[in-house]
Order: C-alpha cells, then sequence, then structure tokens
C-alpha cells in the first residue's frame, strides 16, 4: 500500500512546492488546509482536501485518520506587510501542538516539522523560540519526528523586494553577517528525500553564500531602488522598544529580522537555485 501523507499548509508557499513535487512518488496525499478559499490552490494537484484550523482543535478531529505521516508547515508570517491577529505563541506553537496531538489521537507514525535555523537562541526572539518550543515538544512526544530548520526561504525575503519597489531599502547593522537562504522548491526537495530519517534535526540552506548587504544590493538592482541604507544598531535597538509598546507583533517580528540580519545564518548547502535567478523570475511574473 502506498504511503500516507498529510501536507498541513498544502495552499502555503512550502506546501504548494511540496505537493507540485509530489508527484515524483507513489504517496497518497492528503492537502490540510485552513480557509475554503484556498482550495483551488491545491485541488490541481491532491483530490483528498481537509478544511480545518489547526488554531480550533476542533475542526481536526479525525483529518489524520488513515496517515502514515504528517508534514507541518504551519507558521506565521513573517512578513511585516501581513496582518494576523494571532501571535507566534499562538500560530507556531499551540497550533502545532494541536497538529501533534491529533496525530497521536489517529496513531500517525512520523511527523516532520518545518521549522527555522537558529529557532533556539532566545526566549526573547519570539519567532524563533514558539518554533522551539514545539520542536521540544515534538521529540519528547515519543512519535518519530524529523524538524527541517532551514536558513530562511527565497519568498520569505520578499519584503526587502517590497521596500526596494518603494525606493528605500533598510538594513540594519553593517550588512556583513552571511547568510545562505534556500529555493522553497529545493526545500520541498529537500524534505522528500529525508521523509524517512526519523528521530533527527536536520539544518539546510541554499547554494550560495551571500553577505547581508550583498544580499540587499541584489534587491536593489532589480528593483531599481534609490536608497540602499545600513540603519546602525544604536538607532534600530531603542526603536524596537518604541514599536514594543504600538504594536507587539510587529515588534516581535522586527525583533527576529534584526537579529538575523546582524548575525551569521549559515547551514549546510543544498540545492542549486540562486538568489539573483530568483529575483528575476519574480520581476516577471510582476
Amino acid at each position: 500500500m502506498n504511503k500516507r501523507i498529510a501536507i498541513v499548509g498544502a495552499s502555503g508557499v512550502l506546501g504548494q512546492e511540496l505537493l507540485s513535487l509530489s508527484s515524483q512518488f507513489s504517496y497518497a496525499i492528503r492537502s490540510i488546509i485552513r480557509n475554503e478559499d484556498k482550495k483551488h490552490l491545491v485541488e490541481p494537484l491532491s483530490q483528498d482536501v481537509w478544511i480545518g484550523d489547526a488554531n480550533h482543535p476542533e475542526e481536526l478531529t479525525g483529518c489524520f485518520e488513515g496517515i502514515d505521516t504528517v508534514i507541518s508547515t504551519v507558521g506565521k508570517s513573517i512578513s511585516l506587510f501581513v496582518r494576523e491577529p494571532q501571535t507566534f505563541a499562538e500560530i507556531d506553537y499551540q497550533a502545532n501542538l494541536n497538529l501533534l496531538q491529533e496525530a497521536q489521537r489517529a496513531g500517525v507514525k512520523h511527523f516532520m516539522y518545518v521549522s527555522i535555523f537558529a529557532s533556539e537562541t532566545s526566549p526573547k526572539l519570539r519567532q524563533g523560540w514558539m518554533q522551539e518550543k514545539f520542536s521540544q515538544e515534538l521529540i519528547r512526544s515519543g512519535l518519530p519526528y524529523t524538524i527541517i530548520k532551514p536558513v530562511g526561504l527565497f519568498s520569505g525575503l520578499n519584503d526587502l523586494v517590497t521596500m526596494g519597489k518603494s525606493g528605500l531599502l533598510l538594513t540594519p547593522g553593517d550588512g556583513s553577517p552571511k547568510t545562505n537562504p534556500i529555493h522553497q522548491r529545493d526545500l520541498a526537495q529537500f524534505c522528500w528525500e529525508h521523509l524517512s530519517d526519523a528521530n533527527t534535526v536536520l539544518e539546510v540552506g541554499g547554494p550560495e553564500i551571500h553577505s547581508r548587504q550583498e544580499v540587499a544590493e541584489l534587491v536593489c538592482q532589480m528593483t531599481k531602488c534609490r536608497f540602499n541604507l545600513n540603519v546602525p544598531l544604536f538607532v534600530v535597538k531603542p526603536g524596537l522598544k518604541v514599536v514594543r509598546l504600538l504594536d507587539k507583533n510587529i515588534h516581535d517580528k522586527l525583533s527576529f529580522f534584526t537579529y538575523i540580519t546582524t548575525h551569521d545564518m549559515v547551514a549546510p548547502v543544498y540545492g542549486q537555485r540562486k538568489y539573483e535567478t530568483y529575483l528575476r523570475e519574480e520581476e516577471n511574473l510582476t
């Protein structure tokens, strides 16, 4: 019998890539999405679709019946331009915990979770820490697990493109820290390749290592941004304190963004797709 896989968050950027590449295998796929209006994004590739919000456990009852492996891509958007009322604690931790508990109830044999590189850094960085908190719950659960920790997706840098098109791109710090983000399709391929790796945590990045300044310069080149500026940390840190008083969600996103842009974020290299090529393709689509 073919292995039965549930992809949670199948209508998202990574979820759609996982679905697209699933045709390479003989898996039976169930797509689990939050909203009915996203159904058209998964139906061409998955006839088995479950509508349910992971923040509401009652909507998950039965969603993993007959499933062998769950792949969760559930996480709060990191974009500053996407407004969600839920916190990182509610989505990255509690929603995934609800999924894990339903998986245990249904007798699922394996749970793959896509987290983020450096999630263990500090409880003050809520985005990463809530993912790390769930990862530890998963490890303690007794259910065979695979935790994937990408440096970041190319699509996760789209806020830089939005800023570049506005004419002003700001980078915290001096731009010297290194990073190797990965294309979402390469990450999806990596997930499928490691689907059978149980009880392991895998870090992964893309094929090219850039400084943050080089990333900003590539974005400016593609968007014809007029001003590409570095913001000193002695300006950023007091600014974050003010933002925290006004909007906790934005503060949490900016805090993690500031951390990753001012520290080296380099994971083992994987894939072939380059960031510059991704930017050119995105520009051709807009």
